[in-house]
C-alpha cells in the first residue's frame, strides 16, 4: 500500500505556496532592481515583490526544495504531473499537494486539466520502489530487473494492489510505458519511452518533455517567452534570470515604490503580475505534446508581444489595467474547467496586492481561450475582464440552444467590460501573405461562386453552431442550387483552401462547439463574411465597423439566405470587399506579416478601461 511519509512536505509545500498579507514585501523608497536573499539566484529569480521566483517543481523560501523530484524520470530531468505517463505514488502525492490548495475562505481547489481532477478523485495507478527513500522514488518505468516494486490503484491510503501490466498501460494511445533501458541512451532522462501498442516485446522510441526533440531528446531547445532575452537560462519555460533582471522573459529590472506616480488621463499603460509557477505556468500535461493546440495559443501572441510593448509599465501605479498571466489553457484545456486555477489565483492576487480591492477587480484582466471562454467561471472570475474568443452573451429572458451559463444576468460575456479578441490561426501567415498579391478587382474576378462553407454539422447537437449549421445543410440539400456550396467536411489547408474561400463571394462564419475560425479565415482571404451567430459578441466588434465588411444574419433569415445575398447590387458588393480589404490584418496575430491582432486587443482594453470610467460596469 502506499506509504504515507507526506504529511511533512504537505506542510512544507502549503509553507511555500503562502505569501505575505496583503502590503507586505511592497515597502519601497527608491526606484531599483528587486531584492532577495542572496540564496535565491542559486536555483531561482528574485520577483518585484522581494520574493523568490522558482521553476517549477521547486518550492522554499530559496527555492531550496525539490519537491516535485519524484516527479523526475531521473535526478536533473524535467518534473511532469501529466496523465499519460505512469508515475510513482510518491510523485503522485506530492502532485496533489502542489496542484490543490485552499483560498482564503477555506475553500479547496485542485486545479490542472487532467491531473487535477484525477489527482483528487484517486484514480490514476502508480508504483512505488519499496525501501527507497521518497525523495528518490523517481517515475522510471521499473526496470524488469527491479524485484521491489509494487503498482497501486491509487496514491492513497488504502489503494488495492493492481497488476505492473495494466499499471503501466499508456494513456495516450501509443501502447505501453516501458523501461528507460529499451531506448536509445535512456531518452538523455529527458523523455519517457514507449513502445508502438502493437509491438509486444523489443525497443520504444522516446517522448521528449518540451524543450528537447531528437530521437534520444539530446537536442535542447529554447522555448522560453523572448528567449529569456539573452539575460538568463531557459529551464522548460521559465527563465532563471540573472540579477537584476526578472519576470518571464527577463523582460524586467525595476521596482517601483508606493504612491511613486499615478495614472496618466491621455496615456495607456497594463502592468502585468509576476506570478510563481506554482501559482500560474504554462504546464504541457502530455509527454510527447509539445505545445498546445495552435488555434488556442492567442494569448501566446499577446503575451509575447506585451513583453516588449510601450503600452507595458514597470510601475503599478501609473497602470491604468492590471493583467493577470493566468495560464488557464494549460490548466482547463479546450472543454475543461478553468474554475479551480481562477479561484485559486484570483484569491491569491486579492489578498497579497493591493491593487484587486481598488476596483473589486474590474481593472484586471485575465485570457479565457477555451471553446466555451468564460463560461463556467464564478465567483473572482466573473467580476475582472475576460479576453475570451466566444463572446456568448445572454439573459435570463434571452438565450439560444447553449442555454444561460455563466453570470445570471449576462451570462457568459459581458459586452461592456469583456474583450472578444480573434483566435489564433496557425496559416495567417500563409493567408496574409495570399491577401498581399490580391486587389479589388483581382478578388471580383476570381469570384465563381455565391457561397460557401465547409466544416462540421453535428445534426444529433443542437447547441453546435446554435443550430446554424444544421439548418443551412438541409435547406442547401433542399436547393440544390450549384451556387450555394455546402460541404460536410474539410476540403484541404493552407493555400488550397484558401483558393477556395477567395473565389466565393459570401461566406459563412457561423460558431462550433463555441467560437470558430470561419469568421477570421474568411477575412484573410477576401471573402465577404456571412456571420450567423445567436447571442455572440464577435472579435473586436466595440472597435471594428462590422457593418462595413460583413453581412449579420439570424437563424430565423437563413430559409431566404439566397435572396439576401442576391440582393446585394454589385456596387455594394464592392464596398463591402474594399473593406474586407481594409480590416483585414485585424484578424491575423503573425505581427511580422502585418497582423494586428495585438493592436486590436490593446484597443479593445483600452474601451473598456473608459467603459470602467464611466460606470458602465
Amino acid at each position: 500500500m502506499p506509504g504515507a511519509s507526506w504529511q511533512l512536505w504537505l506542510l512544507l509545500a502549503l509553507a511555500a505556496f503562502a505569501l505575505p498579507a496583503a502590503g507586505e514585501g511592497w515597502v519601497r523608497t527608491e526606484v531599483g532592481p528587486p531584492k532577495c536573499h542572496r540564496d535565491c539566484s542559486r536555483h531561482g529569480t528574485c520577483g518585484g515583490d522581494g520574493k523568490c521566483r522558482c521553476p517549477f517543481g521547486r518550492t522554499g523560501k530559496n527555492c531550496e526544495i525539490d519537491f516535485l523530484a519524484p516527479c523526475r524520470p531521473a535526478p536533473g530531468g524535467p518534473p511532469n504531473c501529466g496523465t499519460v505517463i505512469t508515475k510513482s505514488c510518491e510523485c503522485m502525492r506530492r502532485c496533489q499537494e502542489y496542484f490543490c490548495a485552499r483560498t482564503s475562505s477555506g475553500s479547496e481547489f485542485c486545479q490542472g486539466h487532467g491531473f487535477g481532477y484525477s489527482l483528487r478523485n484517486e484514480e490514476r495507478a502508480c508504483y512505488e520502489r519499496e525501501g527507497v527513500p521518497p525523495e528518490e522514488q523517481y517515475s522510471a518505468i521499473p526496470e524488469p530487473k527491479e524485484k521491489t516494486v509494487r503498482c497501486w490503484s491509487g496514491h492513497k491510503e488504502g489503494a488495492a494492489p493492481l497488476n505492473c501490466t495494466e499499471a503501466l498501460y499508456h494513456r495516450g494511445g501509443d501502447g505501453m510505458n516501458v523501461p528507460m533501458s529499451l531506448c536509445p541512451k535512456g531518452c538523455n532522462s529527458r523523455g519517457y519511452c514507449v513502445r508502438p501498442r502493437e509491438q509486444t516485446e523489443g525497443p520504444g522510441f522516446c517522448r521528449c518533455h518540451r524543450g528537447f526533440t531528437g530521437a534520444n531528446c539530446e537536442h535542447e531547445q529554447n522555448l522560453c517567452y523572448k528567449g529569456c532575452s539573452g539575460r538568463g537560462k531557459c529551464i522548460d519555460q521559465f527563465c532563471h534570470c540573472k540579477p537584476p533582471y526578472f519576470s518571464i522573459g527577463c523582460t524586467r529590472s525595476k521596482v517601483y515604490p508606493a504612491n511613486h506616480s499615478m495614472p496618466h488621463p491621455t496615456s495607456f499603460k497594463i502592468f502585468m503580475y509576476d506570478l510563481n509557477t506554482q501559482l500560474a505556468y504554462d504546464n504541457v500535461v502530455f509527454y510527447g505534446f509539445t505545445s498546445h493546440d495552435p488555434i488556442y495559443i492567442a494569448y501566446q501572441e499577446f503575451m509575447d508581444a506585451f513583453l516588449v510593448s510601450p503600452v507595458r509599465t514597470e510601475n503599478p501605479e501609473e497602470a491604468h489595467l492590471f493583467f493577470v498571466p493566468s495560464f488557464s489553457y494549460s490548466y482547463s484545456g479546450n472543454v475543461g474547467s478553468l474554475n479551480e486555477h481562477m479561484q485559486l489565483l484570483l484569491d491569491h492576487i486579492k489578498m497579497n496586492y493591493p491593487y484587486w480591492n481598488r476596483t473589486g477587480g474590474r481593472d484586471h484582466f485575465v485570457w479565457a481561450p477555451a471553446d466555451r471562454g468564460a463560461c463556467g467561471l464564478t465567483g473572482l472570475g466573473q467580476d475582472l475582464i475576460r479576453i475570451v474568443h466566444f463572446g456568448h452573451h445572454t439573459t435570463p429572458d434571452n438565450f439560444g440552444p447553449v442555454g444561460h451559463v455563466g453570470h445570471p444576468e449576462h451570462g457568459c460575456f459581458h459586452p461592456l467590460k469583456d474583450v472578444v479578441a480573434v483566435p489564433h490561426d496557425p496559416g495567417d501567415r500563409v493567408y496574409l501573405q495570399g491577401m498581399e498579391k490580391l486587389s479589388v478587382e483581382k478578388l471580383l474576378q476570381m469570384k465563381t461562386r455565391m457561397f460557401f462553407f465547409a466544416g462540421g454539422v453535428r445534426p444529433e447537437d443542437p447547441s453546435y453552431s446554435g443550430m446554424t449549421r444544421q439548418l443551412l445543410r438541409n435547406l442547401t440539400v433542399e436547393w440544390n442550387d450549384p451556387e450555394f456550396d455546402f460541404v460536410e467536411g474539410f476540403v484541404g489547408t493552407g493555400t488550397a483552401y484558401q483558393l477556395v474561400l477567395s473565389s466565393s463571394k459570401f461566406c459563412l462564419a457561423p460558431f462550433g462547439h463555441g467560437w470558430g475560425n470561419r469568421l477570421l479565415q474568411a477575412m484573410l482571404s477576401g471573402c465577404v463574411p456571412v456571420i450567423v451567430q445567436e447571442h455572440v459578441v464577435q472579435a473586436f466588434e466595440d472597435v471594428l465597423p462590422y457593418e462595413l465588411f460583413s453581412i449579420r444574419l439570424n437563424n430565423a433569415d437563413l430559409p431566404r439566405l439566397r435572396e439576401i445575398l442576391r440582393s446585394v447590387t454589385d456596387e455594394q458588393y464592392r464596398d463591402l470587399l474594399t473593406n474586407v480589404l481594409r480590416y483585414h490584418k485585424a484578424f491575423a496575430w503573425d505581427a511580422e506579416q502585418g497582423g494586428q491582432a495585438f493592436e486590436y486587443t490593446l484597443l479593445s482594453l483600452r474601451r473598456k478601461h473608459m467603459n470602467l470610467k464611466a460606470l458602465y460596469f
